[in-house]
């Protein structure tokens, strides 16, 4: 767990619960199934003294903030800021304890309090992807020119779909055909002359990708890579990552 801060989301913990609810909720949860769903899910931090004060009090102030606050939530938070069983993580007497002490007071008060009108929560764009691995796509770069990458697998998390790609080493106006593009090397990353140079081309909505600059050749060729500790990278700044890092314009 990394806690960076005395505030409530100064955790990644708390950071993930938050945003665990409201993708549920964006996806058309209810507040109470959301939180069941919640309790399911992270039920073995919940069996973690340290942690679960952090989830409890997340989950709790997330819920208030979207007009959504459950009754079960709202007493299992309050009853670890009166145990003060969160403040046994900080040093007793220390800048940060009195800090902490005072977000949880804070915290307390707000939560028995008219909580806000519902609020809507948008659904969490997930990416898809429907390139085959080894398929050939060809990218129009702004000069004009056309590179060619090669999907060599793809990566999914709650984020969607992505392809992990490789790029073969041809810059040029006219696409070869199969057999030179089978004889090509991949490129990579300038002063990079071995190692893994892989993209995971990903977006944060379905505009984000350039359809109209991608052409699908219908060709496939073997990867040279499977995928590994790949770059990831917004579609939007495939231009400046092929400039700098690789030398194309």
């Amino acid at each position: 767990m990394g806690t960076w801060g005395t505030a409530i989301f100064s955790d990644d913990t708390a950071c993930d619960v938050r945003n665990d609810f409201r993708e549920l909720i964006g996806d058309g949860l209810s507040g109470s199934e959301a939180t069941q769903r919640l309790l399911a899910e992270w039920s073995s931090t919940l069996n973690d003294p340290d942690e679960a004060s952090v989830f409890w009090l997340a989950l709790a102030a997330t819920q208030w903030k979207c007009g959504r606050l459950e009754p079960l939530v709202r007493e299992r938070a309050l009853d670890v800021i009166n145990h003060g069983s969160d403040l046994e993580r900080w040093e007793s007497g220390s800048r940060e304890y009195k800090k902490r002490q005072a977000v949880l007071q804070k915290l307390q008060e707000q939560l028995p309090s008219p909580q806000p009108p519902k609020k809507r929560i948008p659904q969490l764009y997930r990416d898809t992807n429907e390139w085959q691995v080894g398929e050939l796509v060809a990218y129009g770069l702004l000069s004009g020119r056309f590179v060619i990458f090669r999907v060599i697998g793809h990566h999914s998390d709650k984020g969607g779909t992505s392809p992990v790609c490789e790029l073969l080493d041809w810059v040029g106006n006219d696409i070869p055909d199969c057999s030179y593009l089978a004889s090509l090397e991949i490129r990579r990353k300038k002063n990079q002359n071995s190692g893994t140079s892989q993209l995971m081309l990903c977006r944060a909505t379905a505009r984000q990708r350039p359809d109209n600059r991608l052409n699908v050749l219908g060709m496939k060729l073997k990867p040279s890579q499977v995928p590994r500790f790949f770059t990831v990278l917004n579609w939007k700044w495939l231009d400046k990552t092929l400039s700098e890092d690789y030398g194309i314009e």
